[in-house]
């Protein structure tokens, strides 16, 4: 469902914190938000206030959030001081009352037209809530300049902000005339017009510059027409800031003082190409944390230096960096903001969610279940055992009624460490900050991926130091010989008869895993008549009518049959990462053996020393585990002949 931003500007008191967030005033496009119809219930589970909707610049939390009087109210609580120079800059100008105007973001779950044009939200559920840009006074540039708020801090709140003016009676002898406003005639193109149709054209060439990138064409005319554009547009925002200074005071004119000379003033930083900035999801801070982990090793930096050579001032990183790094170390404080761990939290979910292209573990937690361990280290799911039975029965005229007790199971699914090392060189941290977070992301996703599937794809029990494999325990055989439409066929009738017979009819949400090499095969079977029967169905990623999860960590030959339903997993809160350039590694990726003295190399692999090849090594740990609910929901046929 669409998300609605509509913007305030409305003191509700003395108080600079205090926000009316939405009243029942008609907006500028005929609109009303009936403050009564306000769901809150989702958004204080996780109240974080921004700045300008923008996700990566949470400037702290909203508290006593209500609605009262007819408007909806909230009190905003800045971030500690200190942790964020720009949040600090941001809170000098709310306290100032300079800054008045917040946008909300919400759903609009009911509505109903208004007579003369717009709609009545009835129903809306508030998404969040952001301090916006809109200053409550016309002089808000001049008290931004006494509070010496940085240019960084004013270009945030107005944009491109105005260079200094001067005030005076009438021009020099020698200037420019000003032509005033009244001489203008309508044909003339206004400013405004202008910047509107420069941005316009920037979207146009930003589009087109992508689209050569992914075809890998030319870039350098593109790139070129996007900067000399894209100076042209920083023009005509200066100008109109400057337009913005000029007012007519009896019969005195303000003169704005034209700008410095280009090589007299500071550089001003520009992303490369002009390109749009990437929308910074929450698992991307788990990559640039380890990223900042990099860098302050290799160039023996403090964490937040080398964050703010990275990364700038990203709040959002530094919290979950700070969560990160503290997991291991040190209780709870009051530095951390409170929705760092919340951040995390999704932060996971989305770093396994990121291994769908290549494993078979998230995509099967993602139908089935996951939890998280929490401070119980452990997980408990109880389930229907199979017997004893409930079924009612008939019974005669005043004949005694069975009384049947249903039987239940516990699945108990407690932390294993699941851990994973990959090494580069030190040559990587020479490249630019998003190449190195690119690199770094591929290794991880492929080296996880990996190292999750090898486990749960195999036939071993559980130990106290792995969980079982989904294979383990299950009904497993031998494919039909003979190859072709007729052991496939056999082979897929087997398997489903016997996972039906083995959940008494109860299929929830049977799912194929197979190897690539099965999923061609069964796509370029040929019928009698010689049409590819599977063809389309393998291409839309199904089976037999039940979807097929494809991965090459899936052995080849080996077909699986899974109820998903019933798998359930779990993960710990933080993964935990080091970086060392001084060890030495055994570079095994099944069983990697101790190095125990001089001379004495482990069997298989190669030994490969991090401080004499000049390599860095990135660990990462972390809890997770898995179980199957039910006994009797996975089928094996092993040996395919198709």
């Amino acid at each position: 469902m669409q998300i609605i931003h509509k913007a305030t500007a409305r003191a509700a008191g003395d108080n600079p914190y205090v926000f009316v967030m939405s009243d029942a005033t008609r907006d500028r496009y005929g609109d009303i938000i009936e403050p009564a119809g306000w769901k809150l219930a989702a958004f204080k589970s996780n109240p974080v206030a921004l700045f300008g909707h923008d996700s990566t610049l949470p400037i702290g939390a909203w508290k006593n959030v209500r609605v009262e009087n007819g408007a909806l109210l909230g009190e905003l609580e800045f971030l500690n001081a200190g942790l964020s120079p720009r949040v600090d800059e941001i809170r000098a100008f709310v306290e100032s009352r300079m800054l008045r105007a917040v946008s909300v973001g919400f759903r609009g779950l009911k509505a109903e037209p208004i007579a003369n044009g717009g709609l009545r939200y009835t129903e809306s559920e508030l998404v969040e809530c952001s301090v916006v840009s809109i200053p409550a006074n016309p002089n808000a540039l001049q008290v931004a300049k006494s509070l010496n708020l940085s240019r960084d801090a004013q270009r945030l709140i107005f944009g491109e902000t105005a260079d200094e003016i001067t005030p005076a009676g009438r021009s020099a002898f020698g200037e420019p005339a000003v032509i005033p406003s009244s001489l203008r005639t309508k044909s003339m193109t206004t400013l405004s017009e202008r910047i509107e149709s420069a941005q316009t054209e920037l979207t146009q060439l930003r589009g087109n510059l992508q689209t050569t990138i992914d075809n890998g064409g030319d870039i350098d005319t593109i790139t070129g027409e996007i900067e000399q554009k894209d100076a042209a547009l920083a023009s005509l925002r200066r100008a109109e800031a400057a337009l913005a200074g000029t007012t007519e005071q009896g019969g005195n004119q303000t003169v704005v003082t034209p700008p410095a000379p280009a090589q007299q003033r500071a550089a001003e930083p520009r992303r490369p190409f002009a390109v749009a900035a990437r929308k910074v999801e929450p698992v991307d801070h788990i990559f640039r944390s380890m990223v900042v982990g990099l860098l302050a090793h290799a160039r023996h930096q403090s964490h937040t230096d080398a964050l703010k050579m990275a990364y700038g001032e990203d709040v959002s990183t530094k919290a979950v960096m700070d969560v990160l790094l503290r997991s291991a170390t040190v209780p709870a404080d009051t530095v951390t903001p409170a929705w760092a761990g919340a951040l995390v939290e999704t932060a996971v979910g989305d770093f396994f969610d990121l291994l769908l292209p290549t494993s078979i573990y998230p995509r099967l937690a993602e139908i089935g279940g996951r939890f998280g361990f929490g401070r119980a280290g452990k997980v408990s799911l109880p389930s229907r055992s199979a017997t004893p039975t409930v079924a009612g029965s008939f019974v005669g005229e005043g004949a005694p009624i069975p009384v049947r007790q249903a039987g239940f199971v516990s699945t108990t699914i407690t932390p294993k460490k699941m851990a994973v090392i990959t090494t580069m060189t030190r040559e990587i941290t020479e490249h630019s900050t998003p190449q190195i977070e690119q690199i770094l992301r591929e290794a991880i996703q492929e080296d996880t991926s990996i190292a999750l599937d090898v486990v749960l794809l195999d036939a071993n029990a559980a130990t106290t130091v792995r969980p079982a494999g989904i294979r383990n325990g299950a009904s497993t055989a031998a494919g039909t010989a003979g190859g072709g439409m007729a052991a496939l066929v056999a082979d897929a009738k087997g398997m489903l008869t016997d996972l039906t017979t083995a959940t008494n009819g109860n299929l929830r949400r049977p799912v194929w895993l197979m190897n690539p090499t099965q999923a061609i095969s069964a796509g370029l079977i040929q019928d009698a008549s010689g049409a590819f029967p599977f063809k389309v169905e393998i291409a839309a990623g199904n089976f037999m009518g039940y979807p097929a999860l494809i991965s090459s960590t899936v052995p080849a030959g080996v077909l699986v049959l899974v109820d998903a339903a019933d798998f359930m997993s779990a993960v710990g809160d933080v993964p935990r990462f080091d970086v060392s350039d001084q060890t030495v590694l055994h570079m095994e990726d099944t069983a990697p053996a101790q190095i125990g003295a001089a001379g004495a190399l482990p069997t298989g692999g190669s030994v490969r020393s991090m401080f004499q090849t000049d390599s860095l090594a990135l660990r990462m740990i972390m809890d997770v585990s898995w179980a199957m609910r039910r006994a009797g929901t996975v089928v094996v046929r092993t040996a395919v002949t198709w």
